[in-house]
């Protein structure tokens, strides 16, 4: 009898290796939790201005909306949007925090009509934190010579980069850049000397320096928005020129989305023409961790307009970029 309980005993022994290990998996728990990140360009979206560059009616607000509600995104990472008032006239009456950029609080850095600021509308269940945007992507902002008090004179009115924090303090804690960089200069092929690309080259050493905290820190990010460059062409430069000036790479979220937008253009006679933009210029780049998780479950796409709303409604001249953490289908 001894000796059978003996057996038992190193039987069961010999099985706990086998036990921990196929019960090891279920403890590797994806700190994120399911998110959507939806990043859009609304093109001078304004409201209560006499002086706005495109005019929309009603209904044109009503569209937006309806795609906004459609997508349902816990953050919106908008560009091109005049006052807190333009955002919220395309959000449900309730549920949205947002976050307009910092930029709006510098005169010399506005405009005194219509301006094009980035920001962020948040979900109200999920909790945020809101440091100060990145400002040094106002490149190049001062006069030549000083000025009688001895300080340089600011100029330049270039977008900030709006700056929030999710889930800070946990291991879901997600760093959050939403950018529109400098127009005009979209790949090599644009004259590297020019004032845009000059201007976007400082830009890219400003965005790299906030990458490189956060790589520094050990902390998860997200840079989105309209970068202006067509960063999956064999012609880009500026996610090799940020590269270069990191310790570890970033990585392409939108690398393989498919470029499909739609949008109505207006020419300069002021007739409209519809056009079909089949590169991307909105793009959302990552740390390692965070484009492991969306690669393993989660989707990147490019949420395209029907050919019946671009003819009835003027949206925009950019599809919304939609970055989930989770597949929704």
């Amino acid at each position: 009898m001894q000796r059978r309980l003996i057996n038992i005993a190193l039987i069961m022994i010999l099985m706990l290796p086998s036990v921990v290990s196929s019960d090891a998996p279920n403890h590797q728990v994806n700190p994120f939790p399911p998110l959507s990140i939806v990043s859009w360009n609304m093109q001078w979206l304004s409201t209560g201005s006499n002086k706005a560059i495109i005019t929309r009616t009603a209904p044109d607000y009503r569209q937006l909306a309806g795609i906004v509600r459609a997508l349902s995104p816990d953050i919106l990472a908008f560009q091109e949007v005049n006052s807190i008032d333009a955002i919220q006239a395309i959000l449900p009456p309730s549920g949205y925090k947002i976050f307009l950029s910092d930029r709006r609080h510098s005169p010399t850095e506005i405009f005194s009509d219509i301006n094009q600021y980035t920001g962020f509308a948040i979900r109200n269940t999920l909790p945020v934190d809101d440091p100060q945007d990145l400002s040094t992507l106002n490149v190049g902002s001062y006069i030549k010579g000083k000025t009688k008090h001895g300080h340089r004179a600011t100029t330049r009115k270039l977008r900030y980069g709006s700056y929030i924090v999710i889930h800070k303090g946990t291991d879901a804690e997600l760093h959050l850049l939403n950018v529109h960089l400098k127009s005009g200069c979209f790949t090599r092929k644009s004259k590297k000397t020019s004032k845009p690309c000059r201007t976007l080259r400082r830009q890219a050493s400003a965005l790299a320096g906030w990458i490189q905290q956060r790589q520094d820190n050990n902390e998860h990010y997200i840079v989105v928005g309209d970068f202006n460059h067509r960063l999956n062409s064999r012609y880009q430069w500026l996610l090799t020129a940020l590269n270069q000036q990191l310790s570890s790479p970033v990585y392409n979220l939108t690398e393989h989305v498919d470029a499909a937008c739609l949008v109505s253009y207006r020419k300069r006679d002021g007739s409209r023409t519809n056009r079909l933009y089949r590169s991307l210029i909105d793009h959302a780049i990552s740390s390692k961790v965070i484009a492991k998780a969306i690669a393993t479950n989660g989707l990147v796409y490019q949420h395209h307009f029907t050919a019946g709303e671009v003819e009835k409604y003027q949206l925009s001249d950019h599809c919304p970029l939609v970055i989930s953490f989770y597949k929704t289908g």
